[in-house]
């Protein structure tokens, strides 16, 4: 009860905040609170699940300071991390409600709350086949496939945070094909293509909050979970799991979204300076990322979990198995853009 009211006064501060600036720039020139006045004439409130060590919150950390030196200071970004805001689909629709201007989650959350399914494209299952296909999706296909995907709704996209690919972990069994799926009761984010994946793998997902995943293994509740690597050890899941399975069966990508009113309010130098800042980010993560997996393998492994590389022929029944997937994305007229990230995907096998 005491975070519900959290989560609303910090939105209402926000929202009040957001008034004041746009009374301060008034509805004078394009000019007006460029990035070339040195004094903060703009707010930017960024909203995020992951904890401060995670990083996620060290690529926020590094767009804050982008975009504040970009604009000579004429932007001020303000980053509450760790659920403060509420979790991801609370951020992701309060981004879409102008409460919060700025989240990131992957695209099968924002395709729930602004109820157009196929915003959720480039988080299929088993869709790509390494952190290098990964970066020439995000440098080439994201931002403006996924505006054109976001046309009429209230958010618009800058970018991407790329958080790895993503691996199961089990506490009872390990899972090593397809059949050691049926049935178990499997922790996954409240998004509609993580749902439907699962349950085309044979699994009985169960919708639970980020914060809560680590108590839901600890008493029973559910008894399998998959995230990234870099999440799996800051949230301690590994210390209740007894079994990883390395899957690569989604590559997360938290696409990042500006409410629309938010974003058409900026004059163009601070778009542009905005969208530099996101793209330099895009690359500082790719970076970090590529040192730290084989960090979190051996902290998985230290607290002695025992780690399966799932085969590739065990793989591919996964990804047929969710074959419906596909078909549905294929029915919004997507074909192209499918081929598109499969032709990506494939220079890099």
């Amino acid at each position: 009860m005491m975070k519900k009211i959290l989560v609303v006064f910090l939105c209402l501060c926000m929202t009040v905040i957001t008034f004041a600036a746009c009374g301060e720039r008034g509805g004078g020139g394009g000019d007006e609170g460029s990035a070339a006045g040195g004094e903060a004439s703009y707010e930017l409130v960024i909203g995020h699940v992951y904890t401060e060590d995670s990083l996620e919150h060290q690529q926020m950390l590094f767009l804050k300071d982008a975009i504040e030196e970009k604009t000579d200071g004429a932007v001020k970004v303000t980053i509450y991390a760790n659920e403060q805001l509420g979790d991801e689909q609370t951020i992701a629709e309060s981004v879409v409600a102008g409460s919060c201007d700025v989240g990131f989650s992957e695209g099968s959350v924002w395709a729930t709350v602004v109820n157009k399914p196929e915003v959720a494209v480039f988080g299929l299952p088993f869709q790509l086949s390494g952190p290098d296909a990964a970066q020439e999706v995000t440098k080439e296909l994201i931002k403006p496939e996924m505006n054109k995907l976001l046309e009429g709704t209230d958010i618009y996209c800058l970018g991407n945070v790329y958080s790895g690919f993503r691996h199961m972990l089990s506490v009872n069994k390990p899972i090593k094909t397809l059949e050691d799926l049926k049935g178990l009761k499997f922790r996954v984010p409240n998004a509609t293509i993580y749902v439907q994946m699962f349950e085309d793998m044979g699994a009985n997902p169960t919708t639970t909050a980020f914060s809560e995943t680590y108590q839901a293994l600890q008493q029973g509740v559910v008894e399998a979970c998959e995230c990234d690597l870099a999440n799996i050890v800051q949230q301690n899941w590994h210390e209740v799991n007894h079994y990883m399975s390395k899957t690569y069966h989604l590559c997360a990508n938290n696409v990042i979204c500006i409410n629309r009113a938010k974003w058409d309010s900026f004059p163009e130098d601070i778009q542009n300076a905005i969208l530099e800042a996101v793209e330099e980010s895009e690359d500082y993560c790719f970076e970090i990322r590529a040192t730290a997996d084989d960090e979190y393998i051996g902290a998985i492994e230290d607290a002695g979990v025992e780690i399966y590389e799932v085969p590739a022929e065990e793989l591919a029944r996964m990804k047929e198995a969710c074959q419906p997937i596909y078909d549905e994305f294929e029915g919004y007229g997507l074909t192209d853009l499918l081929k598109k990230i499969d032709d990506i995907s494939a220079k890099y096998q």
